[in-house]
């Protein structure tokens, strides 16, 4: 592939990729936030800026799972709510306004969201239902070593 004049390189996206899968940096990231939680005190505050849509995503995906409770089925009884562990404070990402982004180019893609930790006792959540289904670097290499594809 070709770049266009003034676009990002090609390979810029493929070396991306390539770092997040072998850096496992979702699983980090998801990890991250769900330590944030555990260690942070009441009032305290958590600030996340993602550089990409994966990124955004699960921060996007923690806070509105920890911060409002979900909806109820008509069709089921209601569940035990957990209360909320933080209240978001940025209702829609913060991105760069055309003046950063020209003084600082790769603030381009940023977006930041915050909330502040509530005094509510933490549930048990898992925060890897937070990541895409994707295989590990080691799956790959068992696969590898097993023969299958």
């Amino acid at each position: 592939m070709h770049a266009r004049p003034g676009a990002i390189h090609p390979a810029t996206r493929t070396f991306q990729a390539l770092r997040i899968f072998v850096n496992e940096e979702l699983a980090e990231l998801a990890a991250g936030l769900a330590a944030a939680e555990r260690v942070l005190k009441p009032g305290g505050r958590l600030v996340v800026v993602a550089f990409h849509s994966l990124e955004d995503r699960i921060a996007k995906s923690f806070l509105v799972e920890r911060g409002r409770p979900s909806a109820p089925s008509r069709h089921r009884p209601a569940p035990a709510q957990a209360p909320a562990t933080f209240r978001i404070l940025t209702n829609r990402p913060i991105v760069p306004d055309e003046a950063e982004i020209a003084a600082n180019p790769r603030a381009r893609s940023a977006k930041l969201r915050a909330a502040e930790r509530t005094d509510a006792a933490i549930a048990s959540r898992r925060a890897t239902a937070l990541l895409p289904r994707l295989p590990s670097p080691a799956d790959i290499i068992a696969r590898q070593g097993s023969g299958r594809p």
